[in-house]
């Protein structure tokens, strides 16, 4: 199994083992922004069906949302598991509001890193403990987001790097280039890293997530809040 196909079948199984523990009370228990746990399903699975359809993925509709959502994900994981590394290298879209193309298999870190945060979104609003991924599954994160990040930024950045620092479970060092000619590192940020997750999630609120800067603090600060629109909300 191709090493981003690991995280999201992880993702997977872990949500559906959670779907089949709810009442009915609490799938209609209140989640921001989508209603309802019901909502929040219906959303994931019309998210993962941007990769699925491009997949030859079947659709999966007049199920109930529960088993819809689960043989839609378990279809694209045996499609993926079927092919050759070559599709993975394959640019497909990307979920989320800002209109972006990657290989399949950045797609598939997407798909693990917005299972894992509607999970913890259906916990909360259910009473449940949050768990975060295996640390290796926090590292693919991280770095898928910091990927994206120079295009979520509101201004051009000309000639500059920035380095990030990220400490904890699944933490790592990345440095990376603003602009296309990048040239200095302009400012060093550091954070914790399954937090810094969650703020590529928006599920931290930039205003009050805890990190540190040295360099540009102005542009550490937009990093911040650039971070935060990354999410598949």
């Amino acid at each position: 199994m191709s090493s981003v196909m690991v995280p999201y079948a992880e993702q997977v199984a872990l949500m559906d083992d959670l779907l089949a523990e709810l009442s009915g009370p609490q799938w209609e228990a209140p989640i921001a922004g989508h209603g309802t746990v019901r909502g929040l399903v219906e959303h994931l699975a019309a998210n993962d069906a941007t990769v699925a359809r491009f997949m030859g993925v079947r659709g999966t509709s007049g199920l109930p949302v529960h088993r819809r959502w689960r043989e839609q994900a378990g279809g694209l994981l045996e499609r993926v598991s079927t092919g050759s590394e070559v599709l993975l290298g394959v640019e497909v879209a990307l979920a989320g509001a800002r209109p972006a193309r990657a290989p399949l298999r950045q797609a598939l870190i997407q798909r693990t890193f917005e299972t894992w945060t509607h999970a913890d979104d259906i916990r909360a609003a259910t009473d449940r403990s949050q768990e975060p991924p295996r640390p290796e599954h926090v590292h693919m994160i991280a770095e898928f987001g910091l990927a994206l990040l120079p295009r979520a930024m509101r201004e051009p950045r000309r000639d500059v790097s920035a380095t990030v620092v990220l400490t904890g479970p699944g933490g790592g060092t990345w440095t990376i280039p603003l602009s296309p000619a990048s040239g200095h590192v302009a400012v060093l940020v550091s954070a914790g890293a399954v937090d810094f997750c969650r703020l590529l999630a928006n599920r931290r609120p930039p205003d009050s997530f805890p990190y540190a800067a040295e360099g540009d603090s102005a542009l550490a600060r937009d990093m911040i809040s650039a971070a935060a629109t990354l999410g598949c909300d």
